[in-house]
């Protein structure tokens, strides 16, 4: 049978180890959040990029199709092409 020593010995580990877990844990909890904001912030990012290049893109296509409409003649565009 153990002695109250040794008893005594072993809660005072018990009760550090819990207060060196529940530190660890709250640490952990904290570093959790934050790579999880960091995360959500990324994400946003690329998608904000990947929209942007997107927008981008429509933009150009949009520039080239009115130059393409500005070199036909307004008759051809309102009557001529138009026939069925």
């Amino acid at each position: 049978m153990a002695t109250v020593t040794e008893l005594v010995d072993q809660k005072a580990q018990l009760e550090e180890r819990i207060r060196s877990l529940e530190e660890e844990r709250a640490t952990l909890i904290e570093n959790i959040a934050a790579l999880k904001e960091k995360l959500a912030n990324l994400e946003l990012e690329r998608h904000a990029s990947s929209l942007a290049s997107e927008v981008e893109a429509l933009r150009t296509e949009k520039v080239v199709l009115e130059e393409k409409i500005a070199t036909y003649e307004p008759s051809t565009t309102a009557s001529e092409g138009y026939q069925v």
